[in-house]
């Protein structure tokens, strides 16, 4: 049978199909036909079924269970001035869309203009050299590891998915800085999703006046999941395959759109030494019940215990009032950044997973997106720890009111030089 949409399939799994002039939905179906046939339309479909699945196993997770204060290494116990780095490889997430730091530049009157070509990794920093971004900052920091340690590390950066701004943009980026000296860099594409409707119909939206299906990439995890996927011009070796032949067996995931003090990279390192999955936090002096963030949280509710991350909507009363050995730390929240051993994907495949209704299009019900979530590679270890740090460590990109923040954090801890001395060492000024 031949996988490709006909119009009655079309009129029964599109929502609102025939209100589309036969122009349009002959343009639509071409394009699905493209890259999401039939076949693949139903593979999404059960992988929906399954992650809400996994979302009630997920809210049930508790029941029953013991809940303990996981392992946890101190910041101040492993941030030595250097790191052994001969069994690293980094993955850089720089495929988020950024869209509320767009607004808010719009908001504080950035032009049309300046926002062309706009991503979130590569927006200067304020008065930060040669206007430079969260991304060339994170590049030069590893460039810079890699001359100190005369070691090569391997680095794959993780963009949206092909067709997305970032997925044009950022190559460019990196090949006008001449990869910041790295030998060893790949960039890799996240996958996408359709964002099906909740009776599970895929929805069209007009650009231009043609149409395009709604669709999402692979949510938080999908640039560790898709470290399975095949490396453009690497006759089918996959990312994953390729860190581990440049000696990646311990990855560091952390956010291209974030910047770091290099001394909580060393930490990270020195930490993850002794496990097979880390979970960087910072811990809590108090827990609040309206406290947003994700908590670290040994659970105990099957063969052996497991370091779970629970949500604000999962979490109990007890789970706020669990302390560690000196009665003065609550629960660690995740910060997002991740080490582990390459083996646990290697071994292992994330479940499928659902956020909490989303937006499809403004005029429908939200329902939920599909993909994979980051969190769900701690679960899968068998020693994992957690590193506690300070919020002082790093800073994140959220909204343009985060910029200034980051250039202070940046020029504190020196990355501004180094963005310099890493550009000079390669010729460029």
């Amino acid at each position: 049978m031949e996988d490709t949409w006909s119009t009655a399939q079309a009129q029964e799994h599109i929502y609102e199909f025939d209100n589309l002039n036969i122009r349009q939905q002959k343009q639509l179906l071409n394009t699905l036909n493209a890259a999401f046939p039939p076949s693949r339309y139903r593979r999404e479909k059960q992988q929906r079924r399954a992650a809400l699945i996994n979302t009630e196993k997920g809210r049930r997770l508790l029941e029953g269970a013991q809940q303990h204060y996981p392992h946890l290494i101190y910041f101040d116990d492993v941030a030595g001035p250097q790191a052994d780095m001969r069994r690293i490889g980094f993955v850089l997430t720089a495929g988020g869309e950024g869209e509320r730091l767009r607004q808010s530049l719009m908001q504080q009157g950035a032009a049309e203009h300046e926002l062309t070509n706009f991503t979130k990794a590569t927006w200067p920093l304020p008065h930060f050299h040669g206007n430079f971004g969260a991304l060339h900052c994170n590049l030069a920091v590893i460039a810079d590891l890699c001359q100190r340690s005369n070691r090569d590390i391997p680095v794959i950066v993780t963009t949206g998915p092909q067709g997305s701004t970032t997925a044009r943009v950022i190559p460019q980026v990196i090949d006008e800085n001449d990869g910041f000296g790295l030998k060893q860099l790949k960039i890799l594409a996240q996958n996408e999703r359709l964002h099906l409707t909740d009776d599970e119909k895929i929805v069209w939206q007009l650009t231009d006046d043609e149409p395009h299906p709604v669709t999402n990439p692979d949510e938080t995890g999908g640039p560790l999941a898709g470290l399975g996927d095949a490396l453009p011009n690497r006759a089918g070796q996959s990312g994953l395959d390729w860190l581990r032949s440049c000696g990646g067996a311990k990855l560091l995931v952390l956010q291209a759109t974030a910047l770091y003090d290099p001394h909580l990279i060393h930490a990270m390192v020195n930490a993850s030494q002794a496990v097979d999955a880390l979970g960087v936090g910072i811990v809590r002096e108090s827990f609040p019940a309206d406290d947003p963030y994700g908590s670290f949280v040994l659970v105990n509710n099957r063969a052996r215990p497991s370091l779970a991350i629970l949500e604000k909507d999962i979490r109990n009363e007890f789970t706020r009032k669990i302390r560690d050995e000196s009665g003065k730390h609550y629960l660690p929240f995740n910060t997002g950044f991740y080490a582990f051993d390459a083996e646990l994907l290697e071994k292992n495949n994330l479940p499928d997973y659902a956020t909490p209704p989303k937006e499809i299009r403004p005029d429908l019900p939200r329902s939920p997106k599909i993909g994979y979530a980051a969190t769900d590679i701690l679960p899968l270890a068998h020693h994992p720890a957690v590193l506690g740090v300070g919020a002082d460590l790093f800073a994140v990109i959220k909204k343009a009111d985060d910029l200034p923040r980051l250039a202070q954090l940046g020029r504190k801890c020196g990355l501004d030089a180094l963005c310099r001395k890493v550009e000079k060492s390669q010729g460029n000024m």
